[in-house]
């Protein structure tokens, strides 16, 4: 068969491809309508007759409840105008037959009693079985038998219409094989099989074969080549794809290790600070200059934030955890606590005008006090001595949108920017002119940060100058909300960090880093409570059961952890304390990138707390679950 092809005339080789070729088609496109009717005809008429069984179901409540078969076949005539239901029937709660349609049918018809509830296809009908309840009470059930003779019709129909097609087909197939000419058709099919194969299998080493030096045989080559060419570049492209994932992926790395690196001795020396800041004994002139050391720690941990929040910024990863908030209340926080011993240094004058009447928003709470913490911080910077900062925020409906926009103006009377740079201060790494830089130290990517921050809230931030010396105007807009939609959003968090201490807490502390270990054990003494400090994973886990042990003891009332341990990660140690008894936990990392919080919450601790430790931050946490201890050990009092 095969070499009678070969040595066939062209013509019937073409031919036969195309009848081929249409039949398949035919035949694909024939059983696709097909299927696709049946299919369409079975869920049309299972949910028709579903809908049909609900109602009658509804409506024979009442005859099932009063025993009253008459009502319940004139239910039961109502599918006289459904002309697919052959039968229908209404049993009883204890499977009796209770009525059936249409009149005079005999009982044979009807099944003895109601299978289960549901539906089913069977060779010539649709079979339907349905609950009647009232009130979760079950009265009764409903059966619906419909006729599938006019799905079979319809494929009668089908088939008659795909063997006419068919025919019509064949027919021009025939005639325009014999019109098709060698030369014109094997080239171009054979170029057009190549195409497929290169965009379907991304296969760039296939290639045409030239029959002959005319404009097809021309077009072969040029095709050959693109193929090769694009071949060639496609392999590079691959290469450099891997290189650049390569790259960012060991750039991710080494920032995430640098970060521990450069977090974990700060802890020590900054827990040492807090001591040395609340001993009575320490002398004023050395406290101001504990102040000066604790300052630089906190601005190199500033730094390498920046660092991690604009490599997130580029990766797409910097994650918003939104609720509403009141950013009044959020700016005067920020001036209270990260603005006012800046400017007090200074001698600057700082002023608040509020004259907006909304001033909720739906934000990330942290994300935005790093906005206004780094505005603001560049307004003392920048500011000469007796200079001034002004902050407005006010309302301006721009449209006719339910809620105003929300503008929070930053004034200076600093040292300004100029035109040639304006355009450049809220790009990472820039700072302005070099010996700005110079002489203010920094980065430059607190408003590289921030303005990114303000698009994710979906708002604005520029800047505005009349020129050096001139001062600065940085305005943000954000939209406002309604802040009756989360009432509990914008109760004062400041009810949870109130001063003073509230009992003490028996505290495992599981630290590898000795000097990190010793300074905290320290400062969680003197706070009064109870440390047992442990350098891994197993010495932890022993310390827990040897407290458990004890019948004297009650097991340890918070877990302070590090992540990374010798023996395993602080991750695993939380869920095997939280598998044996529930414990709050406080995780201290010097990784703090998104992914590293929520993996610390996900693992069960409260609270993820980035190296260095703050002292004030870490014991607002503790005395939280101090109170969250003592209301739980009042209320077992009073049980």
């Amino acid at each position: 068969m095969a070499l009678s092809l070969r040595d066939a005339p062209i013509k019937r080789k073409l031919t036969l491809v195309i009848l081929v070729t249409s039949s398949f088609a035919l035949l694909l496109m024939g059983s696709a309508v097909i299927t696709y009717e049946f299919v369409t005809f079975r869920r049309s008429l299972a949910a028709n007759i579903g809908v049909l069984g609900q109602i009658i179901a509804s409506n024979s409540t009442a005859a099932l409840a009063f025993r009253d078969p008459k009502n319940a076949k004139e239910i039961l005539s109502a599918l006289s105008a459904e002309h697919q239901v052959s039968v229908a029937a209404i049993y009883d709660a204890k499977g009796r037959l209770f009525a059936s349609f249409p009149n005079g049918t005999p009982s044979s018809e009807f099944p003895v009693r109601p299978d289960h509830d549901g539906r089913a296809f069977e060779r010539a009908h649709l079979v339907l079985f349905g609950p009647i309840s009232q009130e979760g009470e079950r009265l009764g059930t409903i059966y619906v038998r419909a006729d599938l003779g006019e799905m079979y019709s319809r494929f009668t129909f089908y088939g008659a219409l795909l063997l006419l097609v068919a025919a019509c087909a064949f027919a021009g197939a025939i005639t325009l094989s014999s019109a098709l000419q060698r030369r014109i058709s094997v080239p171009i099919l054979e170029l057009a099989k190549v195409a497929t194969a290169v965009s379907e299998r991304q296969d760039y080493s296939v290639r045409g074969t030239k029959h002959g030096a005319d404009e097809i045989g021309q077009l072969t080559d040029a095709f050959n080549q693109m193929l090769t060419r694009i071949g060639e570049t496609n392999e590079a492209l691959s290469k450099a794809k891997e290189a650049a994932e390569s790259a960012n992926q060991a750039k991710d790395n080494f920032l995430a290790i640098l970060s521990h690196e450069l977090r974990t001795p700060l802890t020590p020396v900054l827990a040492t600070v807090a001591m040395l800041e609340h001993d009575q004994t320490v002398p004023p002139p050395m406290l101001q200059e504990l102040a000066i050391i604790r300052r630089n720690i906190e601005v190199e941990a500033r730094l390498i934030d920046d660092l991690l929040d604009v490599t997130g910024i580029t990766r797409g990863k910097l994650e918003l955890h939104r609720q509403v908030i009141d950013v009044r209340s959020l700016v005067e926080h920020v001036m209270q606590n990260y603005c006012a011993n800046a400017a007090a240094q200074k001698n600057l004058h700082v002023s608040i005008e509020v004259t907006a009447t909304h001033t909720h928003i739906q934000a990330d709470r942290s994300r935005m006090t790093q906005v206004f913490w780094n505005l603001l911080q560049n307004a003392c910077k920048f500011t000469p001595h007796g200079g001034a900062i002004s902050i407005r925020l006010y309302n301006r409906r721009p449209d006719q949108q339910s809620e105003p926009d929300l503008l929070i103006e930053i004034s200076d009377t600093g040292i300004g920017i100029s035109a040639e740079t304006m355009p450049r201060i809220f790009r990472a790494f820039e700072q302005g002119e070099h010996s700005r830089a110079r002489r203010f130290g920094g980065l430059g990517l607190g408003l590289a940060i921030s303005r990114a921050i303000v698009e994710l809230h979906d708002g604005s931030i520029t800047a505005e100058s009349e020129g050096l010396d001139k001062g600065t105007k940085f305005v943000i807009r954000l939209q406002t909300v309604d802040a009756r939609e989360e009432p509990d959003a914008r109760k004062p968090q400041s009810d949870l960090s109130a001063p003073g201490r509230i009992g003490g807490l028996r505290i495992l502390l599981v630290e590898d880093h000795p000097d990190t270990a010793e300074q905290l054990a320290r400062l969680l003494k003197r706070a009064g409570h109870q440390v047992t400090c442990a350098g891994c994973v197993k010495e932890a886990q022993e310390r827990t059961l040897r407290s458990r042990d004890r019948s004297e003891d009650r097991e340890f009332d918070l877990l302070i952890s590090d992540l990374g341990l010798p023996d395993g990660s602080g991750y695993d140690l939380m869920r095997d304390l939280a598998n044996r008894y529930p414990i709050p936990g406080i995780a201290l990392s010097g990784f703090g990138m998104d992914d590293d919080i929520h993996n610390s919450l996900a693992a069960g601790f409260s609270r993820h707390l980035t190296k260095p430790v703050d002292w004030e931050e870490l014991k607002t946490e503790i005395q939280k679950i101090a109170r969250a201890h003592a209301a739980a050990s009042a209320d077992a009092k009073d049980s």
